[in-house]
Parts: structure tokens; sequence; C-alpha cells
């Protein structure tokens, strides 16, 4: 008699066996080659119980994931599914565990199997889900299950934070940095890369923008250095074009500030990815990191850097409160204006689809909202020339601080530039000679190798040859040294601001860079007094200054048809009719407020304007003359 069989009948044998295989993770599939053994033997243990080979089926589908949850695991759900079509006599694992570790994946599967009269078996027993004890049994091993990776979780977990806490829980060194023989941060030993990234740095520091950070970097022939953590180049460094997700890495990660920060990212168990089901992550503010500790290593910038940094970054963004990065456009004040009445951020009107039309300031927040109308809105040219007119009255004192310091800040601009483009040639040159050396160094008889060496030696030599004419060309371009006529040139020029702001090489978007290392924000409100615009100015300070303006009448800024012609219509209206003055006018080589040809009805509508009497008949303009 088989030693189950009491609970092994004939009808489970007429149904299939299920052998349900689980790993938790890729590594454990690759490494604990004896628990996977174990399973895949439980094959065996079927056809002791009875099953032949045919009925017997392997559900592996599962390998390398987790059993906390069923929804991602198509293996069990189809393993669920065939029970309860009464499709499986008996369902094989090595233990609960493999199973579920989610009590109520657990028990709806022995629910499953008790309605469908399935048995389930691991190692040591066979256990019918309709029979009290082993109903109770293997609830316990569920829990116990649960429980264990739990305890499991909760270990691993304080184990962790406890290390974190500490400042030795392993983490990707960013670039810039290696691990020293005693497991501690330090910057790279090659200046290159250390000059590279302080460089970066700079250059953030004066242009305020990652991607004009990106385009400098190009523009300028300099690679980023970037370190490999996949793949078969693990843990090489390498050198690559600038992109904006490289720059962005650099200016985002605390670690260059010298701080170890962990838990940077909240994970809420509730919010998951419908694909994968993990659970999402949210970002911390820095105020809110569970580790940060300063002083950890040795910084490329400063903490306080760091943190002017990310502001900088949130509000290059356009979002509703932030001010953007600045954009082409005739508006000085974009990104700086809001509304006077409401306190919503107002943006630029553009008319790109209609020439000759100058932009404005618009508040759209109320009609968004469901309103009717506008809350405000008006024409940018009077309240831009007020703001630049403060600008440049509040800048006039420091104007002789601030043309002693430009020159100063201009050549270590150049002279960082220059040593940038100096250690790179000095890079490629060292490859080069390393790339001959090593061609030397090999059997000449041994072409293959040789053939592969030399090939490599030329790739050396032409990055080489590229690099000292773009080295010659920067060199050209940027003058790496000033002269003392120059640097007399630049600061009598510094001194004179507002020659500056209005030179054609002035960009819109350097005024409106201007403008914001001064100004914070900038509210009008034009509804609350008739005819006026009230305009306040908060400067970085703290100071306010407000002013008020008139406002531009409708129509104030159209094109208008000059003096000379209206006075030219009334001459000739006694005297002619419509189509000859049409002719006299265009014949004088005189043009509408459009710079068109006149015609007609352009005639007409100037003397109706004007109150001049004109005729379009030759017989009543004879009438009138008697």
């Amino acid at each position: 008699m088989h030693p189950h069989g009491s609970k092994i009948r004939a009808e489970h044998l007429q149904r299939r066996a299920c052998v349900y295989i689980r790993q938790s993770t890729v590594f454990q599939v690759t490494h604990h080659r004896e628990s996977t053994e174990r399973q895949y033997n439980l094959r065996e243990r079927a056809l002791a119980f009875g099953w032949t080979a045919d009925t017997i089926d392997i559900i592996d589908d599962d390998q390398g994931q987790s059993a906390t949850s069923a929804e991602h695991r198509l293996g069990f759900q189809r393993l669920a599914a065939e029970v309860a079509a009464h499709e499986v006599g008996i369902v094989l694992m090595l233990e609960a565990s493999r199973l579920a570790r989610c009590g109520s994946d657990w028990h709806r599967l022995i629910e499953i199997c008790s309605i469908t009269q399935t048995l389930i078996a691991d190692e040591l027993a066979v256990y019918d889900p309709r029979e009290p004890n082993d109903r109770l049994l293997l609830g316990v091993k569920g829990t116990l299950s649960e429980a264990e990776l739990m305890t499991l979780r909760t270990r691993l977990h304080e184990g962790r934070w406890n290390k974190a806490r500490k400042g030795q829980l392993a983490r990707s060194v960013p670039t810039g940095y290696v691990v020293d023989a005693e497991g501690r941060w330090v910057k790279d030993p090659d200046r290159q890369i250390q000059e590279r990234l302080a460089y970066v740095f700079a250059l953030f520091r004066r242009l305020g923008v990652a991607r004009q950070v990106v385009q400098v970097l190009r523009e300028e022939q300099l690679k980023l250095p970037v370190r490999v953590w996949g793949g078969p180049e693990r843990g090489q460094l390498l050198w690559k074009a600038p992109s904006y997700g490289i720059v962005m890495r650099l200016l985002r990660n605390p670690a260059y500030a010298g701080v170890y920060v962990y838990g940077e990212w909240a994970y809420e168990g509730i919010d998951r990815n419908p694909k994968t089901g993990k659970a999402r992550r949210h970002y911390r503010a820095p105020e809110d990191w569970p580790v940060c500790l300063a002083d950890h290593h040795a910084g490329y910038i400063s903490w306080e850097t760091y943190l002017a940094n990310r502001r900088r970054l949130r509000q290059n963004g356009f979002r509703a409160t932030t001010q953007g990065a600045p954009r082409e456009g005739a508006a000085l004040l974009q990104g700086l204006v809001w509304c006077g009445c409401c306190g919503a951020r107002m943006g630029v009107n553009t008319y790109s689809v209609r020439e000759g039309r100058r932009p404005s300031y618009i508040c759209n927040q109320s009609y968004n909202d469901g309103a009717a109308h506008t809350c405000q809105s008006m024409t940018s040219g009077p309240i831009d020339a007020l703001v630049v007119e403060l600008f440049l009255g509040a800048i006039a004192p420091a104007q002789i601080d601030l043309a002693l310091k430009v020159v100063d800040n201009l050549l270590e601009e150049k002279q960082a530039l220059q040593q940038q483009w100096e250690q790179q040639l000095s890079q490629a040159r060292y490859e080069a000679h390393l790339a001959q050396r090593q061609y030397d160094a090999v059997d000449p008889d041994n072409r293959l190798v040789a053939a592969t060496l030399e090939r490599r030696w030329n790739e050396k030599l032409e990055a080489v040859h590229d690099l000292e004419q773009g080295y010659q060309a920067a060199k050209a371009r940027e003058h790496f040294s000033l002269s003392e006529e120059e640097q007399r040139d630049i600061r009598r020029l510094a001194q004179d601001l507002p020659a500056i702001w209005h030179a054609p090489s002035t960009t819109i978007q350097e005024r409106k860079q201007l403008l914001r290392y001064l100004i914070s924000e900038v509210q009008i409100d034009g509804v609350s007094i008739q005819g006026k615009i009230d305009v306040r100015v908060t400067w970085r300070s703290g100071a306010v200054t407000d002013r008020q303006l008139h406002r531009v009448r409708v129509g104030a800024w159209a094109p208008r048809t000059d003096q000379q012609v209206i006075e030219r219509i009334r001459v000739l209206a006694p005297l002619h009719i419509v189509a000859e003055i049409v002719e006299i006018l265009n014949a004088e080589g005189l043009r509408s407020a459009h710079g068109r040809v006149f015609r007609e009805h352009h005639v007409l509508y100037l003397a109706r304007q004007h109150a001049i009497t004109v005729t379009n008949s030759a017989r009543l303009l004879r009438r009138s003359a008697h």
C-alpha cells in the first residue's frame, strides 16, 4: 500500500501533478544551484506517488521573482487557474515560502485546493486542505513563511540604516572619487578629472542654466569624465561628449559637496508600478533626508553652493511658481512678473502670428478657473522701460567695483579654459605614446596583434591631431590672454553699464539674466486705478520700490499714416476724385501706414477719419466747384 494511500487516490492520479519552482532573484537562480536542483527533484517525488512523466508539469515561469505578491507572478497565476479548473491533482513545492510569502495569496490557494480536492506536498509530507489537521498545519506554515520574510527584512533594513548613519554603507562612488585602502572616499588622483569637474561647476555658477553649460562645453570641444558601473567595462573611466543628462547628474549629486546622503527617495508601498509591481519613489527635500553627513569627504563645491544650484535648477523649470530660464522674446520681465490683483504669475503673450504687435503681460489664472475674462493684461514696453531704468539706477554705485572685478574674472575664465585644453591635449599625447610603446613591444611576427596595435596607435595620433587643431582654433577664437589695452577698454566699458545694456551684441537672454541678478519679482496692477498701472519691484536685498505708470491707450502702438499724407489728401480733395487722388499719391511715392501703395479704400478711410470731403464722381466734383 502506498505510504500516502489514504490521501492520494485514483481521482488525483487522473489529473496532472504540478511542480512549482521559484527563486527570488536572478542572483539566486544563478548561484544557488543546490536549491534549484532540489526543487526540480520534486518531479521524482511525483513519479514515486504514481504520476506518469507526461502528466507532470514543471512551472518555473517565476524564476527571479519575489513571492511578496502574486500580481506579477505569471507562473503562480497559471497554477491557481489550473487548480481552479480541476486540472491539477497535487501541487508540489520545496516549502511554503516558494509558493507565497503573502498570507492572502497562500490562504487563497489553500481555499481553492480545498474546493477542488487538490493535494499539496513538500519534501516531507502530503497535505489535504480538506482535513482540519492538515489545513491548520498549512496555515501555520504560511504564517511562518510570511513572518520569516518580515524578520529577514527587518534585520536587513535596520542593519543597512545603522551602517548608513555611520556613512559606511557601500554606494556607487560618483565620477571624480575613488575609494582608498581604508574604504574612504577621496578625490580621483587624476588632476584632469578634478579640474574638469570644477570647471563644470564654475560654468554653471556663471551661466545658471544647465543646457547653456552643455552648449559651451560642446563649443569648446571639452569632454566630460564618466565612470561606467555596468557591463563589461564596469569601473572604467570614459571621456564622453557633454550631454544634458551628464551635467544634471553632476549638479544634482550632493556627494560633490562632500556630503554623504542616504534616503533621498521615499518609497510608498501603496503607489506601485503597474508593470513591475515595485513601489514608486518620491524625492525628498534635503531638509528631510534621514542621513546627511557633512564633511564625509572632500568636496568640489560647498554645501551652500549645492543648495543654491538646486534652487537655481528648480527656478529654471517652467512651472506655475518658478521663474523659468531666460528665453528669447522682447518681454524682459518674463518669469519675474506677478499679478498684483490675484497673486498668480503672469505669462507673456508674444503675438507670434500677427506681426508688428508688441508682447504683453497677461494673467489667465481666473480665466483658467472658469471666469468669463482674464484677470488683466497690458503691453510690456512701458513696464520694461521703467524697470530697466530702476535697474540701471540701482547698479550705478557699484559700477566702479564691478569694473575692478570684471577683468580679473575674465582672465580667470580664459586661463581655466586654456588649462582644460592643455590637460586634454596632454592626456591625448600620453595615450598616443602609450599606444606607440605597446606597438613597439609586440613581436613583429605576431601580425594579428601588431596590426591591431598599429590601428589603435593611428587612431590615437588622429585624435591628437584633431585636438591640436581644435586648440589652435579655440586659441584664436577665445584669446586666452588680454593685452593691457584690452583690459583698459574692458574696465572703461564696465563703468558704463547703460552702454553694455544697449549694445547690439548684448542678447535678450543676457539682459534678462542681468535683471535677475538684482530683481526678485515685479508685481503689476492695472485694474485698481483707472488708466494707471501700479508697479512694485522687489529687489534681491528685500527692498521694495513702488512706481506708477499711465496705461497705454488701445491702439497707441498701432502704425499711423504720416501727417504729410493727410495734408496732401486735404489739398487734393476739392480738385480731384478719389481715383485721381490715389494715382497722385502713388506717383509722388507716398505710402500708407503699413508701407503699402494707396488704394481707393485707403483714401476713403483717411478722409472719414479726418473729416475731409471727397467724391467718387467727376460730375459731382464740377457741380460743387460751381
